[in-house]
């Protein structure tokens, strides 16, 4: 863990240097100093310095959330002076001798970048112009966040996003979570985490990263990845469904397969059987064997047709194409009729939708006027001339609103088997329309191979075009089969490849059950801050009632904690969740940067019964021997802060009535006289009027 151990502004004006700084130690300490000092400024300049910009809403690289004496105008010396140039500077020193100074331009100069100056012990000055926001992860050799997280040994972790593609975790994610800002910090906990750069579930990130549950963290991103991924293979089951029941519509088969249910259950249903075990068990359709049967009957007819004898008394090839075209065309008659069947009863069965989407519509506007009492007729008077009516003048009958449900319901039941039947019917026309089709193939070549036959001349000629006729046909068969077989393996390839996936995040989110203990400390803790603090719905002997649920929010009997209480208790349950959160990672070696910074919390709370709970909070040996910084900006009374400091509080209180301050001008530094020269005698000279000069 790390701290801070300066804050410093300073520039140039019109009237010349300016310059404001404050030191920091470890642990608790209160910098108290009246309204318009410039504490502001102080807190401000380290989210400046970290870059921390689009936290607050601003665009990237403007300092406009800085006060204006450090960008346009100050007062110095009791006068107006513009401002020329300026600067912030952070210092961050860790445990094992290494110190970080962050300096940022606010005016004057390019704030796009930042310099840090690496110290360490026995070791020279490292410094670095490194590029604040843009890119400020990305670039692996000037970007400033990059070079913080290596700092800081920080992992970067990428986490998934609601765009579909991976963000990492940016410092601005974790902020929030240490630095409490006055403007906005306080409405809620982690009222300023980043939402726009479409992360999910950041905030539970946020916390288990600052916490340190590497376990807990890559099993909630994992999850999220999961849950992207089942949106992902729902879709593409769909697509699978669409793909398999057009090649089956096509061939003129009707095939069930389909992509509702969990991913769990579309897995098991689909690994069950195979696309040519269900052709074979529902259509008996056989692949195999229709192709064996076609290929044994082109050898036969292609023997026939160049080396087996004919028979020359055969005079029956005609009639027989011919019976063969006529029999086509019966059957497409047939199909024609059937086809113009289904499109009558999948218009009747659209129009009957409707009809029940409208009156499930009519009847659930019912139920929401019985249920509010919007509507309800109990006394009826004509408009005319106010005389009483009876409300079965206009044959109305009373409903309960039970039996409304229960007719919604019953409609809502008819709608799905309304649903089934279209879909079965649309099912029915494209099969149709695809056998018709095949048909249609078959009955030209039948009249072209009729033409021939009738045109040949002799029997053995016929019986030669028939014979030919038929082993085009046979080898447009075998083609077909073919070409069905291998559209039926790539798509069993598919929904083998589907399933494997599927199987694979099933697997992948299972439950994770976090065994570290981090998140237990961390309630332990929360609970101990939330009674130190005073807040008003938790109480020492009702505290163990206060939980975290899985995204770490707190609850107690049921309700969320934020809904507790009075309003004062809010910014209570803000500060009770920041400062519990450092002290856990600092138990459980986490993540946590090591320093809290709280911005004007009593003006959350200005009156004084809060105020002395504040102050009783701060004498509390929990907040006194916490191991991590802590720094609270408020404006205290003189007497509020002698009772601090008699209780061992370090208070900080600055001297003066504004943190920025002129720098004094250096007296000029006078010259030496060189060595074995004496100085010049100082000579009276007699003037005119007889005084000297």
């Amino acid at each position: 863990m790390i701290q801070l151990r300066k804050v410093e502004v300073r520039g140039t004006s019109e009237a010349g240097e300016f310059a404001g700084a404050l030191e920091f130690a470890g642990g608790l300490q209160v910098i108290s100093a009246k309204n318009a000092y410039g504490k502001s400024l102080a807190v401000k300049s380290v989210t400046w310095c970290l870059g921390l910009d689009s936290m607050f809403g601003n665009l990237e690289n403007d300092p406009i959330r800085l006060p204006q004496a450090v960008r346009e105008e100050l007062e110095l010396n009791g006068h107006k002076s513009r401002v020329l140039s300026s600067e912030c500077s952070i210092t961050l020193e860790d445990g094992n001798g290494r110190t970080l100074e962050i300096t940022r331009p606010v005016a004057g100069g390019d704030t796009k970048f930042v310099q840090v100056r690496e110290k360490q012990t026995g070791q020279p000055d490292r410094v670095s112009r490194l590029v604040s926001r843009r890119k400020t992860m990305e670039d692996e050799h000037g970007g400033f966040q990059r070079f913080f997280f290596e700092w800081m040994n920080w992992p970067r972790v990428e986490v998934p996003t609601f765009r579909g593609q991976g963000a990492e975790i940016y410092l601005e994610n974790l902020a929030p979570l240490f630095y409490i800002d006055q403007d906005e910090g306080w409405t809620n906990i982690q009222a300023l985490q980043i939402s726009r750069y479409g992360q999910m579930e950041i905030g539970e990130i946020a916390v288990e990263y600052l916490l340190g549950a590497d376990g807990a963290l890559r099993a909630r991103i994992d999850r999220l990845r999961a849950s992207q991924r089942e949106a992902e293979l729902k879709q593409s089951a769909k697509m699978i469904v669409d793909q398999v029941d057009d090649v089956m519509t096509r061939h003129g088969w009707h095939v069930e397969l389909s992509s509702h249910g969990s991913i769990s259950d579309v897995s098991k249903r689909w690994s069950k059987e195979s696309l040519r075990e269900v052709l074979l068990k529902e259509l008996s359709v056989d692949l195999d064997s229709r192709h064996v049967d076609l290929a044994k009957r082109i050898e036969t007819l292609r023997k026939a047709l160049t080396s087996e004898p004919l028979d020359l008394n055969n005079v029956s090839a005609p009639q027989e194409v011919s019976q063969r075209a006529i029999e086509l065309k019966k059957r497409r008659h047939s199909l024609n009729e059937d086809l113009s069947t289904f499109n009558a009863q999948l218009r009747e069965t659209r129009a009957l939708r409707e009809s029940l989407d409208y009156r499930i519509q009519a009847a659930s506007d019912l139920l929401r006027w019985k249920t509010t009492g919007v509507g309800r007729l109990d006394h009826l008077e004509c408009p005319t001339c106010h005389r009483d009516l009876s409300p079965e003048l206009f044959g109305l009958t009373s409903q309960s609103a039970e039996t409304v449900a229960a007719h919604i319901e019953a409609l809502k039941s008819d709608r799905e088997l309304i649903s089934r039947n279209q879909e079965s019917l649309a099912a029915n026309v494209k099969t149709a329309l695809a056998t018709m089709g095949k048909v249609d193939a078959d009955l030209r070549d039948a009249e072209k191979a009729l033409r021939t036959v009738t045109s040949a001349v002799g029997p053995v000629r016929e019986q030669i075009a028939t014979t030919a006729a038929e082993l085009s046909a046979a080898e447009r068969d075998l083609d077909r089969v073919s070409e069905a077989a291998q559209e039926i393996e790539g798509l069993q390839a598919s929904i083998n490849r589907w399933v494997e996936d599927a199987r694979g995040l099933v697997a992948a989110a299972d439950g994770f059950v976090d065994k570290s203990g981090i998140k237990d400390a961390f309630l332990k803790a929360l609970r101990g801050y939330l009674v130190a603090l005073g807040h008003s719905a938790v109480k020492a002997n009702a505290a163990n009632e206060v939980i975290l649920d899985d995204q770490y929010v707190p609850f107690m009997n049921g309700r969320r904690l934020r809904a507790l209480g009075s309003a004062s208790d809010q910014s209570r349950l803000v500060a009770a969740y920041s400062l519990a959160l450092a002290a856990t990672a600092e138990q459980v070696k986490g993540k946590h940067p090591g320093f809290v910074i709280m911005d004007e919390p009593l003006q959350q709370n200005p009156d004084e019964l809060h105020r002395d709970l504040f102050a009783a909070f701060l004498a509390n040996e929990l907040a006194q021997k916490s191991k991590f910084q802590t720094l609270i900006f408020t404006s205290l009374g003189a007497a509020e802060i002698t009772k601090l400091r008699e209780q061992g509080m370090n208070v900080i209180a600055p001297t003066g009535d504004h943190f920025l301050k002129a720098v004094p001008k250096p007296a000029p530094i006078k010259p030496e006289a060189k060595t074995g020269q004496q100085e010049p005698k100082k000579v009276e000279e007699q003037a005119e009027d007889g005084g000297v000069a």
